[in-house]
């Protein structure tokens, strides 16, 4: 990964993918350890699209371009709250189909509830891996 991409993936963080979060490029290039090249990035990033001037000092804004170019080059990463969140609650609805169907089992146990109740606790172990990978 480049570091125009690097620097990109930050600012999603820091932002949240937000437009209208503003973030001190400088402070973020100076924490990632590039200082030497920030006019370097600035100008690269502004170039790019990705980034809008906001007028006070070194504050920049993502823009939307800058969102989809993070979450194209993989840099956006599934850290965002709204992944997370998604994740928990498909978490949530596969365990609760897991305690239905284990009702379903306890009032009529036979072979094909009990490969029903398998076959939903292995998914919401996947989910549940998925999850955790993530956080």
């Amino acid at each position: 990964m480049d570091v125009y991409h690097r620097i990109l993936g930050k600012l999603y963080e820091i932002t949240g993918g937000k437009q209208s979060e503003s973030v001190d490029l400088q402070e973020l290039v100076k924490q990632e350890g590039f200082l030497p090249s920030y006019e370097d990035i600035s100008r690269q990033m502004s170039r790019s699209g990705w980034i809008t001037d906001t007028g006070r000092g070194n504050k920049v804004k993502i823009t939307h371009w800058g969102v989809k170019e993070a979450k194209k080059s993989g840099t956006a990463g599934p850290d965002t709250g709204r992944e997370l969140k998604k994740l928990a609650t498909r978490l949530q609805v596969e365990v609760k189909e897991l305690v239905v169907m284990t009702e379903e089992l306890a009032s009529d146990i036979s072979e094909s509830k009990m490969k029903q109740v398998e076959k939903q606790m292995a998914s919401v172990s996947k989910v549940a891996e998925e999850l955790k990978g993530n956080i």
